[in-house]
């Protein structure tokens, strides 16, 4: 990732070719300017990566990722992104997504077959998977992996500057901070007595707490989070679970269950299932969302963006429980 401080300079070379046709005073003057673009950036590693020019065979294996470069270039310098950035009940790009087929794997072969002229690979990547990539000959770009709202401004800027677009970064986070300070206007304008209180379910189970992005954006959304009733204690993920047992539920009294519909490609239960399942479990008969059968079903994608793209999701979140709560 780059700072401030680093390097990063744009050197332009302007070719200037005169064409001159016709004759006396008619004679006409046509310029053509070409650049040429060199830089150099660090990833999150300090390994310094430099270009003779922007890169025009981008891949990425990364959804969240795959959501900034589909702001930041043209979608034909785009080789490959995730499956995931694909599915709707994940990603937030996933129509912008339509005009980029190819599939980045999680494998060396799969990569290599793209013929990329830059990868960009999430911290979170086994060392001897980055290094097989660079031994290949492939210029691995590697950002620090994200798992908070605040964290989203700067891997937003390290992919701007990384693809030669630093600018267009600097705007995609500014436009993201405006949209959220609307949310947050209207979020204050609310008396505190009226604010809604709601537990998120995802496929496991009821998840949350303060140190994670789904509080994150339900707070910004102007929902309590009744996950801190049943663990007041709970802060940045340690590796413990943070899935809700079902005495722990009961702790909990939200007036409305939001249910994060992403089935993983069908591996897990429809939505619409599990929450019939919940309705009709006598123990949780006394909380308020139960009695008042006050659920709504959205997609995962709108409590657990990572890019530029959660100011959408702060925004219908906001509007499916405040605006339409009966349905997304």
């Amino acid at each position: 990732m780059v700072d401030d401080d680093k390097i990063f300079n744009v050197h332009t070379t302007a070719l200037l070719s005169v064409a001159i046709s016709g004759c006396g005073k008619n004679a006409k003057i046509t310029e053509t300017v070409s650049a040429t673009q060199n830089y150099t950036v660090h990833d999150i590693r300090g390994k310094k990566i430099t270009f003779a020019k922007k890169p025009e065979r981008i891949a990425s294996s990364f959804v969240y990722a795959d959501e900034i470069l589909l702001d930041l270039v043209d979608h034909q310098k785009i080789v490959g992104l995730s499956k995931w950035v694909h599915d709707p009940g994940l990603s937030m790009g996933y129509k912008q997504a339509e005009d980029v087929p190819g599939i980045v794997e999680n494998n060396l072969e799969s990569v290599i077959a793209l013929k990329p002229d830059l990868l960009f690979v999430a911290d979170t990547a086994k060392k001897e998977y980055i290094n097989s990539l660079e031994d290949a000959g492939i210029k691995v770009y590697v950002f620090k992996y994200i798992s908070r709202l605040d964290g989203i401004p700067a891997l937003v800027k390290s992919i701007g500057e990384a693809v030669g677009e630093k600018e267009k970064a600097e705007t995609l986070i500014k436009t993201m901070n405006i949209k959220i300070n609307a949310v947050k206007t209207k979020v204050a304008a609310i008396p505190q007595k009226q604010r809604k209180t709601g537990l998120l379910f995802l496929r496991f189970g009821a998840i949350g707490g303060a140190g994670c992005i789904y509080n994150d954006i339900l707070s910004t959304a102007g929902i309590e989070d009744c996950y801190q009733q049943a663990r007041p204690d709970a802060q940045e993920y340690t590796g413990t679970s943070r899935i809700l047992s079902k005495e722990e539920v009961l702790k909990t009294n939200p007036e409305f269950l939001l249910i994060g519909s992403w089935s993983q490609g069908g591996t897990y239960q429809n939505s619409k299932d599990q929450l019939e399942e919940i309705y009709s479990d006598p123990a949780y008969a006394g909380i308020t969302a139960i009695k008042k059968r006050q659920a709504i079903i959205i997609p995962q994608s709108y409590v657990n963006c990572l890019s530029h793209n959660v100011a959408k999701s702060i925004e219908l979140l906001h509007a499916v429980v405040y605006e339409n709560p009966n349905g997304a």
